[in-house]
């Protein structure tokens, strides 16, 4: 891993910390635009597996990735569960994970490193690896997290009748 220099950079930048599995992730919380208790999603046949269905949210019908699922996790749902509402590619998106562990300000004493662990299946979708004191946390561009021909799925409520329960 290298030093690298990116917005992450600057002491006053946010990170919603998550978990996935064992393994520390954050996204930047500019982009976060709230953070839910699980609520299981309406299902539909014609999405992914990766995607878990759509969610009521207020007035919106809110695609959900399940992280854990895109990225080969076990799926157990707990009480700490949580549904990360964040923006992907202009996108309001749900995104499922383990646990949200806290919103931190990365503060002076972070070290930034590229990521090299190529193998790992959330390889593309890693901006950078910040170190804060004994924790590494994955910094995830949530715009990486679906490739191209993955994002037309995020329209899929608006091109087929609102889900199951119309509107």
């Amino acid at each position: 891993m290298d030093k690298i220099r990116s917005r992450y950079s600057h002491p006053e930048m946010q990170l919603a910390r998550f978990r996935l599995g064992d393994t520390d992730f954050g996204i930047a919380l500019g982009n976060v635009k709230e953070i839910i208790r699980y609520r299981a999603p309406e299902a539909s046949n014609d999405v992914p597996s990766f995607m878990a269905g759509f969610l009521r949210l207020r007035e919106m019908l809110v695609p959900v990735i399940d992280l854990r699922k895109r990225f080969a996790v076990d799926t157990l749902v707990t009480e700490l569960t949580r549904i990360i509402i964040t923006v992907v590619d202009e996108h309001i998106v749900g995104l499922v994970v383990d646990e949200v562990n806290d919103i931190a300000a990365l503060g002076r004493e972070v070290r930034l490193m590229s990521y090299n662990g190529s193998e790992a299946p959330w390889a593309r979708c890693i901006e950078a690896v910040v170190e804060t004191g004994s924790r590494s946390v994955m910094v995830m561009d949530a715009d990486l997290i679906l490739g191209q021909d993955e994002k037309r799925f995020l329209d899929a409520p608006l091109n087929s009748a609102q889900g199951p329960h119309g509107s």
